[in-house]
């Protein structure tokens, strides 16, 4: 079940960080998505057991799943029309990744609260390391900082004169992408193996 669980984050990570581009807004504007898809679906997912949907929960939570995608696209359109332009169909991802439909459909019959605040908790781990991996290549890539801006604009701070970045304008090209998510995905299998040794210690304790 762990293992599954690991791939599910790689598998959910790839989808969210590879495709897209390497700025900083558009991390957060996919985070903050994922965020409020998380838990409204958690919401539905209670809503559909009061009501006694459950031959049609699956179906149920994904219509409104979308739904709510297309609204929050459309809020982008009105107060961020750049941002929303620039990422096009990539915002449906956050609503199809893994993480998501696993969060949703995995211990439903648990009571709201505790749904509530394990599915956020896991949400915001899993969207810290996604934001400092977009942070990370619009600084490093760009020699930008990116972020909402006024006029339906993108904010954009140069940070470092681009001809001086050098070799870490790699980072901001999908291959660079790529290989900064291997790093992550074996730092994150070395903490994984390392708290488990640790665990088991204190077991046999």
């Amino acid at each position: 079940m762990k293992q599954k669980k690991s791939f599910m984050y790689i598998a959910s990570f790839l989808a969210l960080t590879i495709a897209p581009t390497g700025r900083f807004v558009f991390g957060v504007t996919l985070i903050l998505e994922l965020i409020l898809l998380e838990v409204t679906g958690v919401l539905l997912n209670s809503l559909v057991s009061k009501l006694k949907f459950e031959e049609i929960r699956t179906y149920f939570v994904m219509f409104f799943m979308i739904a709510i995608t297309l609204l929050y696209r459309q809020i982008l359109v009105l107060t961020c029309t750049e941002v929303a332009l620039i990422l096009g169909f990539y915002l449906y991802f956050p609503t199809v990744s893994v993480f998501l439909t696993h969060t949703l459909f995995t211990d439903y019959e648990l009571p709201l609260e505790t749904r509530l605040k394990n599915n956020l908790l896991s949400t915001l781990v899993f969207s810290v390391i996604i934001l400092v991996f977009y942070l990370f290549r619009d600084i490093a890539g760009y020699g930008t900082f990116t972020f909402f801006g006024k006029n339906h604009r993108i904010f954009e701070k140069v940070l470092f004169n681009p001809n001086k970045v050098g070799i870490f304008t790699f980072f901001a090209t999908i291959p660079g992408a790529l290989v900064l998510t291997s790093l992550i995905i074996y730092l994150f299998l070395v903490l994984r193996n390392k708290f488990r040794i640790i665990s088991s210690k204190g077991e046999q304790k």
